[in-house]
């Protein structure tokens, strides 16, 4: 592929309010870019939007899928998609899809999976729990076997019905207090041991899945509490590392492996039902969220890893560190963002793309056309033609 492909991010609502015909022509004409990546599914969101012609100024949404499910997909899990409020009974994917395939922009879909409050709420059963029984209000648990059934069917649903390039998997994992778990407010210093601890799911499903593949899962379960339980009766934390701490804890070893195997045999699972090209967002870790990306990217067409801010030795060293996990820079996809504070001028986001294609990278993805004003839109075309002659 001799072309670079610059996709641009985008929420199907901005694209609804602003004319899709016209924000398409725009997008193609002005700023030159070769796709558009849509959310399919997305978590509740409160939207400032900073141009003129866009109403209303803000855009508030409880979240769900985005896009009108086929019920004949679904028949096989107890849970379906929960539509979001604003579509009512209208479908703008589809035309979405028309419009892109009439101008030969490459369409593509941006899955939020286990993030997803509307979906935690009617389906509480299914979501992650923590050693002590409490549920999140909005992370479904990815060990679960109905969410893994679901989130199949919807990625099936979704490359059956409509022409995605490729389908971008992101939030497949468990929640961290970095990635999908809200603050706790606490009056003590729970340190990195005790927030991991804190974040470990062991819910029902966890527990029958692990301990039917041999896991102890009750002497992980006792640890953790154990040491939590001390934790909240001395108010202390320990700075011990928490990979030190790990390492005298076989049972909670044990434990986060199987974790990680979860969340790569999910990924295989989609796959199979996936009629497109399928790439996993590269977040988290295998400690805290369960992403073994080596293993992960065994099982699908590439990792799109995100750089924020856009610094020189940091994009280097996220291109490189994802290229070793691929093993082929030509599996390796980059997201970038010309929003503030992360992109702070122009000069920074044409390095930053410049820099990508001289690295061999093939498919850059940037953030995000709803919450761009103008001149940041105009960035972004000469951006382009810059990383486009790197490339070339």
């Amino acid at each position: 592929m001799s072309e670079l492909q610059t996709n641009l991010w985008s929420y199907l609502w901005d694209l609804v309010d602003g004319g899709i015909d016209d924000v398409l022509d725009y997008l193609q004409g002005e700023m030159g870019i070769t796709g558009l990546s849509v959310a399919t599914s997305y978590p509740e969101i409160d939207q400032l939007r900073p141009r003129d012609a866009i109403k209303p100024r803000i855009f508030r949404s409880a979240g769900g899928v985005q896009f009108q499910p086929q019920s004949a997909h679904y028949h096989s899990t107890r849970m379906r998609p929960v539509v979001a409020a604003w579509l009512k009974k209208s479908n703008p994917l589809t035309a979405v899809a028309e419009a892109c395939a009439k101008r030969h922009l490459r369409l593509r879909a941006w899955h939020v999976c286990c993030d997803s409050p509307v979906t935690a709420s009617r389906y509480a059963g299914n979501t992650v729990k923590n050693v002590f029984g409490d549920s999140s209000r909005r992370w479904l648990c990815p060990a679960n076997p109905d969410v893994r059934e679901y989130l199949r069917a919807t990625v099936e649903d979704l490359s059956e019905h409509y022409p995605f390039e490729t389908i971008e998997l992101d939030c497949l994992s468990f929640p961290s207090a970095k990635r999908g778990m809200a603050p706790l407010q606490t009056g003590i210093d729970l340190g990195e041991m005790g927030t991991w601890l804190t974040d470990l799911c062991f819910c029902e499903s966890c527990r029958q899945s692990a301990t039917r593949e041999g896991i102890d899962v009750e002497a992980a379960s006792q640890s953790a509490q154990a040491t939590l339980r001390q934790l909240f009766d001395t108010g202390e934390t320990t700075q011990l590392p928490l990979h030190e701490f790990i390492a005298d804890q076989p049972a909670l070893q044990t434990y986060v492996s199987w974790r990680c195997e979860q969340v790569t045999s999910l990924v295989h699972t989609i796959k199979q039902a996936c009629r497109c090209r399928l790439v996993v967002h590269r977040k988290g870790t295998s400690l805290r969220e369960a992403t073994d990306f080596t293993a992960i990217a065994q099982q699908c067409d590439g990792l799109l890893t995100s750089c924020s801010p856009l610094e020189g030795e940091m994009l280097e060293s996220q291109i490189g560190s994802t290229c070793q996990q691929t093993g082929d820079i030509n599996r390796v996809e980059l997201g970038l963002t010309a929003c503030s504070p992360a992109c702070p001028n122009y000069d920074t986001l044409v390095r930053a793309m410049s820099e990508a294609a001289r690295q061999g990278i093939r498919r850059i993805g940037i953030a995000n056309y709803g919450l761009l004003p103008a001149p940041r839109l105009a960035w972004i075309r000469q951006a382009t033609r810059y990383a486009q002659r790197e490339y070339s």
